[in-house]
């Protein structure tokens, strides 16, 4: 039976500490905590069934990919597959694309049994090489496409040393970690993960959904890794439990707003420190409410000459970057206070021979009554591929959504553009609106690029008319359609069976009876509206558009062979007619 030998157990705690057991759980798992030697067992049992594996290359050496949503089992993957010298690729999901994306072994869930020390294999150890990447991780692609970044087993330990130095003292021995965010986030991994493991300090493996969810804690000591979305919610959460104490909290991912803050402060009645730093330098500072950015131990900060772009120091940084340190893409201030954040120097972009910048854009659009907060971003041009064209995301105001309430959209995003005019160049205002609840945003509470863009995304698939077959005439046209498999639509409709939702069904046969009928079917009642069978991905159902009773109905039938998806009728409401026909 091959097991972890002490020497194995120092090789990795070099770089990596595995305290000796303390008699405290290493974990607590539906309210039973784990024993330390339980954690070395399981970790010996992965190692078993890694050994068995045929290892892919990451970076010149073997590797993984490790996805597993469950604390405690990610915790034992990632150290069993350090103990043998394999890298690991972090991925944000495990869907097929992303695994189609990652051709090596994956490791996490997919193994994963009831009891993981059942798990079998065998296979020699081997050792660490501590000068190379043992974690590749992803950037969260908040300003393009997610870029590999990788991290070697030193800078991951010496951020936790830092994190000790700058918070430890916050801390009591039996202070239990909980989180709201991803532990595979290179945030919550960091802060939840590893230094509750080097610190040692048990973590709660269940992950706070919702602040409901504080209110079921056993009394303890605690530390929050959460992210503004959760925060924001704290007023509405329980009071915490007699016997819960917060000894600190952490925020990151996103700004976070000043009454968000104090309104988490006085929740906990403990400090809640905002971190700020990137997927390449690890965290480099941090504050409280308002108070003024103060780097993390070791950092030191900087501007660019010329350009005011805060340029960082730290102990985090690769060998590579430690001199030069890293350019971040953020504009700064840096006083007797402390660091000032300004604004994005990368969200500044070029059209029609003029740079624009989106920051400006978003401010002005916020200092409007009807607006609460907006977001600007570039978006290709509909006729032109070398163009762009800005689009702006907004959430209303209550005084803008009552606004909004009374006008038509079109009419609406003309006088958000004509109260713009004397405020920006014209290449400035933005041509395309999304009015929405809230930004979306991912579990760390970041607005992604990607996030943005699907907002925009063409509400139709691609169509084309189908040559008219014996019966048709001018008042019926059949339109063969294809269903894409990335169709926006699909997304959360529903996870592991996507099927085209019927309001998109009649949206499209809407569309489509404007465009070749000029028939507007959006002040139409619907008659007949049946779904009889599910459109999925990759399907490619035809519609057929029928006018009837001389103009005043429009009939639409999804079909495909002898097969209807759904039917029904438009039909014109009487004042429509009656205004089309002059009464």
């Amino acid at each position: 039976m091959l097991t972890m030998s002490e020497p194995d157990l120092r090789l990795l705690s070099r770089h990596w500490a595995l305290p000796a057991d303390n008699g405290r759980p290493i974990a607590w798992c539906g309210g039973q905590p784990i024993a330390r030697a339980r954690f070395y067992r399981d970790i010996e049992a992965a190692r078993r069934t890694l050994a068995g594996l045929d290892p892919g290359e990451l970076d010149g050496r073997p590797g993984v990919a490790l996805y597993d949503t469950h604390a405690y089992r990610f915790a034992v993957w990632l150290l069993a597959a350090w103990s043998l010298g394999l890298a690991v690729v972090l991925p944000g999901d495990d869907l097929p694309a992303t695994r189609e994306a990652l051709p090596i072994p994956w490791i996490g869930s997919a193994q994963t049994g009831e009891a993981l020390s059942d798990w079998s294999g065998g296979g020699p150890p081997s050792a660490l090489d501590h000068g190379r990447p043992a974690m590749f991780v992803f950037t969260s692609g908040s300003t393009g496409k997610p870029s590999l970044i990788g991290k070697e087993l030193s800078q991951l330990r010496a951020e936790v040393e830092m994190f000790e130095r700058a918070f430890g003292a916050d801390l009591t021995p039996e202070t239990r970690f909980v989180t709201s965010v991803p532990h595979q986030h290179m945030y919550g991994l960091p802060f939840f993960m590893l230094w509750s493991l080097s610190a040692p300090h048990p973590f709660w493996v269940e992950k706070l959904r919702y602040p409901e969810d504080l209110g079921r804690l056993p009394p303890a000591d605690y530390l929050l890794v959460s992210a503004p979305t959760f925060l924001k919610h704290l007023p509405d959460a329980p009071p915490p439990p007699l016997g819960v104490r917060w000894k600190m909290a952490t925020s990151a991912g996103s700004s976070l707003a000043l009454d968000v803050a104090r309104a988490g402060i006085a929740y906990m009645n403990a400090p809640l420190y905002e971190i700020y730093g990137s997927t390449e330098t690890g965290a480099a500072a941090h504050r409280v409410a308002d108070a003024p950015w103060q780097p993390m131990p070791g950092v030191r900060l900087a501007l660019e000459e010329g350009t005011s772009r805060l340029l960082i120091h730290s102990p985090l940084l690769s060998e590579a970057e430690r001199e030069s340190g890293f350019l971040s893409g953020d504009i700064a201030r840096l006083g007797e206070r402390g660091l000032e954040l300004i604004g994005r120097a990368d969200r500044v972009v070029k059209i029609g021979e003029k740079r624009i910048s989106l920051t400006r854009i978003e401010q002005e659009l916020s200092r409007l009554p009807e607006v609460a907060s907006a977001r600007v971003l570039p978006l290709p041009h509909e006729h032109e591929s070398d163009r762009l064209l800005l689009g702006a995301v907004v959430v209303l105001s209550p005084e803008g959504r009552a606004l909004r309430a009374t006008k038509k959209k079109a009419h609406f995003d003309l006088g958000l553009r004509a109260r713009l005019r004397d405020r920006l160049d014209p290449l400035a205002l933005p041509r395309r609106w999304r009015y929405v609840e809230a930004f979306p945003c991912n579990d760390m509470g970041k607005t992604t690029r990607q996030d943005m863009e699907r907002l925009f995304a063409p509400r139709l698939a691609h169509a084309e008319v189908l040559p008219r077959s014996d019966g048709d005439n001018d008042d019926s046209v059949v339109l063969q359609l294809a269903v894409p498999h990335n169709l926006a639509w699909f997304e959360g409709h529903f996870p592991g069976l996507p099927i085209l939702p019927g309001v998109v069904q009649v949206d499209w046969a809407a569309h489509f009876a404007r465009l070749y009928f000029s028939f507007d079917a959006s002040v139409c009642d619907i008659a007949s509206l049946k779904f009889q069978h599910i459109i999925r991905p990759g399907d490619a159902p035809c519609l057929k558009l029928s006018l009837r009773c001389g103009g005043k109905e429009i009939e639409f039938t999804f079909f495909r062979d002898d097969k209807i998806y759904s039917h029904g009728v438009f039909v014109a409401r009487k004042s429509r007619i009656e205004t089309e026909a002059g009464t």
